[in-house]
């Protein structure tokens, strides 16, 4: 029995309302200025083309009264998709709008008629309402709106400018990364600071800090006269407004030579102002700076979490006015800036508001001093950042403090502190989570980034704290990512496992992320987005938790019985695939060669001469390969066989299911399999079924996946009829594929050639 009432569709028309005054829109109907109708039309005449139907919400052009987008909430019972296609026919089409916007409450998205897609602003999905302004940008521009071409060229800029910087402070004296990264982050966050400043006096606000301690108040002064002014007249002013809980700033600049730091003031000067004013976030160049740069001293396990993932998990929380949201391993600040703006966004702007928003909302740990960047990301984005400390978060348990917790911890990281949690592992990893479960109130909940092997691991501690989270917590989710979700800064898998604390579990609703609108590569220069989107599947039957051929549900009897296994793999549905046969039957002598890991000792020449040794990076997606980035003199302290022209490689582990078939003689390592096969017809069907198995096998946080026996045993759909033809049809479209590879290629070239001239 539901302990709790349900809101009514007047809260969520409360919601909606606040959310839109605090974007500028005039909801009084009886002003005169109102460009804000609900369940109606602004005119007679506008309202007769809705035949009797009552639109919740239609905004209008303050300047023209021109209709410009339509809000439309989902009902009861109803799904987005639903909501969507009613706010279109219903709707925006009988009075000519372009943009529709549909809501359940909990997640919101956008819509462009005549583009027909989302609405996209830099790369990003839109999940929230938005000002008449960027409206406009959607209407003139199409569903895809990047911000201005000189903030994204100040975000390039930015990071030339940083390793320039970094230079300088390393001849100045700054051996560490991180100390040297620290210092130009105070010096940048001095600089946007006073655009903050400058944007706020233009908006006809208040200042909050006075002229003098500004940026253009000693930007142009000459060495010494800089340092000192920074030194001794800045620093104590913010030392003053922001060094509370702890200390952001330093009482003096660590730059030792004065021209060294006028070099650098210069250089950020060079900027002009970092703010995009088309942006709802001031520090974008910040956290862009923050993602390009904070590699340095990754030694705690920190990486960033994407955007869009933060973003997701936030909103699938429904943060409400007046919780408290923790994260014990906030890093440079992503999940409370979003959770600050989410409940900002949703409440009323009032000076009480403000201050409980400010200082009793967000609470922050991080142990690295990287807790001061997170301060300073905060002040930037709105404040809120005296609750953030650096301290180990295990080493000083919470007892049911928090309502809601949301956060990424640092993976397989060792702890001192397992005993004050009750455990005798030093795995940090179900600590964590036990530490996350104490700190929430009795019916708080979380959602929180786990590695695989957390939900599948047989060892005791494993199975220990999914135990508790079945049976005193409800487990409401599952949401598996794929492995190139938190490229490049790791390629573990993992998942989010979303809980609420206080009742047992009767039930776990899995959600397979297959692709999550970014490219799955892992390169360095970042991901770029691609259509493919299931996230946008996921919000749109959160609240109802429906089944698809991406999700369903699990009893937890089931899960109990499995050792209280929360992966995904393990309650895959096995669809009826016809005719299969063991992979082993397909190969010579019913055997696969395994890879072997070559030595790298330059004393001993087994082989003599230079050997072409492939590793599963080196299976980049073409049919056929000869060779790798890396030539091996020492292959190994004992024969090694060398894999046949046509042998068929195939990657067995945290790659698992990368193929490609040698063409001429090759060695490799341990985590590829080379199978011999002899009909060259069934050598391509391998090549092209494997990639799309779906591995009855847990996922592993690192080490293995298959092994040789279960690589051999693979279940693999064949029908010997039917093999050519399918081959046949396969080979036609991957030549196409391949046509379109390299054209992309060729057009990335270009690309890239173009912005290294802009630069």
């Amino acid at each position: 029995m539901a302990k709790y009432t349900k809101p009514l569709e007047s809260a969520t028309r409360t919601k909606i309302n606040n959310w839109l005054i605090n974007l500028g829109w005039e909801i009084d109907e009886s002003s005169p200025n109102c460009n804000c109708f609900t369940e109606r039309a602004r005119t007679v005449e506008e309202n007769a083309k809705f035949k009797g139907n009552k639109p919740d919400y239609v905004l209008y052009a303050s300047d023209t009264f021109e209709p410009i987008a339509i809000i439309e909430a989902k009902r009861i019972g109803e799904s987005l998709d639903k909501a969507l296609e009613q706010g279109i026919t219903k709707y925006a089409v009988p009075l000519g709008v372009k943009i529709v916007f549909i809501t359940d409450g909990l997640f919101i998205q956008a819509f462009h008629l005549d583009d027909n897609d989302y609405l996209y602003y830099n790369s990003e999905i839109v999940t929230n309402f938005l000002s008449e302004k960027r409206i406009k940008l959607f209407i003139e521009g199409g569903s895809k709106i990047f911000s201005e071409q000189k903030v994204t060229h100040s975000k390039i800029e930015l990071i030339k400018i940083f390793q320039e910087a970094n230079d300088i402070l390393r001849k100045d004296g700054l051996s560490e990364g991180r100390e040297r990264f620290s210092e130009f982050s105070n010096l940048l966050f001095l600089k946007l600071i006073s655009d903050i400043e400058e944007q706020r006096e233009e908006k006809g606000e208040k200042r909050r800090l006075e002229k003098m301690y500004c940026w253009d108040a000693y930007a142009n002064k000459n060495a010494h006269e800089l340092q000192e002014y920074i030194n001794k007249i800045v620093l104590p002013r913010f030392d003053r407004e922001y060094n509370h809980s702890s200390d952001i700033f330093n009482k003096k600049l660590l730059v030792n030579k004065a021209e060294n730091l006028r070099e650098i003031v210069k250089r950020i000067s060079k900027l002009g102002n970092l703010l995009d004013t088309n942006s709802d976030i001031k520090g974008d160049a910040f956290e862009y700076f923050l993602k390009n740069s904070i590699s340095v001293g990754n030694d705690l396990g920190e990486y960033f979490t994407p955007r869009h993932i933060v973003k997701l998990m936030v909103d699938l929380l429904d943060l409400k006015f007046e919780e408290t949201i923790y994260d014990p391993c906030c890093g440079t600040g992503g999940f409370l800036i979003e959770a600050f703006k989410n409940i900002k966004n949703k409440c009323k702007q009032t000076e009480k508001n403000i201050d409980i928003l400010e200082n009793n909302t967000v609470f922050g740990r991080e142990i690295s001093t990287t807790s001061k960047i997170a301060k300073m990301n905060m002040i930037i984005m709105g404040d809120g950042h005296n609750n953030i400390e650096q301290k180990d978060a295990l080493e000083f348990p919470i007892k049911e403090k928090y309502d809601v917790c949301v956060t990424n911890f640092a993976f397989s990281q060792k702890t001192d502190y397992g005993n004050f949690y009750g455990f005798k592992t030093s795995d940090a990893n179900p600590i964590f989570v036990k530490h996350i479960y104490d700190a929430l109130k009795n019916d708080g909940r979380c959602a929180v980034v786990v590695p695989e092997g957390l939900l599948f691991d047989t060892q005791k501690d494993y199975i220990r704290i999914r135990k508790l989270l079945i049976e005193q917590a409800n487990v409401v989710a599952v949401i598996r990512l794929h492995s190139f979700v938190f490229k490049p800064y790791t390629g573990q898998p993992t998942s989010i496992l979303v809980f609420e604390k206080g009742v047992s579990t009767k039930k776990v609703w899995f959600f397979d992320v297959q692709e999550d609108g970014f490219k799955q590569t892992g390169s360095k220069k970042g991901r770029r987005k691609i259509l493919e989107d299931d996230l946008i599947q996921l919000r749109q039957i959160w609240k109802e938790k429906q089944e698809t051929s991406k999700s369903f549900f699990v009893a937890a009897e089931d899960i109990v019985a499995n050792d209280y296994q929360l992966s995904m793999n393990n309650y895959l549905k096995k669809d009826n695939v016809g005719k299969t046969i063991k992979l082993k039957e397909l190969l010579k002598n019913k055997k696969i060669i395994m890879g072997f890991t070559p030595n790298r000792n330059e004393d001993a020449f087994w082989f003599g001469g230079k050997h072409t040794w492939v590793k599963v990076g080196d299976l980049s997606g073409d049919m056929y390969i000869e060779d790798s980035a890396e030539k091996i003199t020492d292959l190994a302290t004992k024969p090694a066989k060398l894999l046949p022209k046509d042998t068929l490689l195939f990657s067995f582990k945290l790659s698992i299911g990368k193929v490609a078939i040698t063409k001429k003689p090759l060695y490799t390592n341990e985590a590829i399999a080379g199978l011999i096969v002899e009909d060259p017809i069934v050598r391509k069907y391998l090549y092209y079924i494997l990639p799309t198995l779906d591995y009855e096998t847990n996922r592993a946080a690192k080490g293995e996946t298959l092994n040789k026996d279960s690589v051999e045993n693979l279940d693999i759909p064949f029908d010997k009829n039917k093999i050519e033809g399918i081959v046949e049809k396969l080979d036609k479209i991957e030549a196409e594929r391949q046509k379109h590879i390299k054209k992309k290629i060729e057009l990335e070239h270009k690309l890239d050639e173009i912005i290294r001239k802009r630069i």
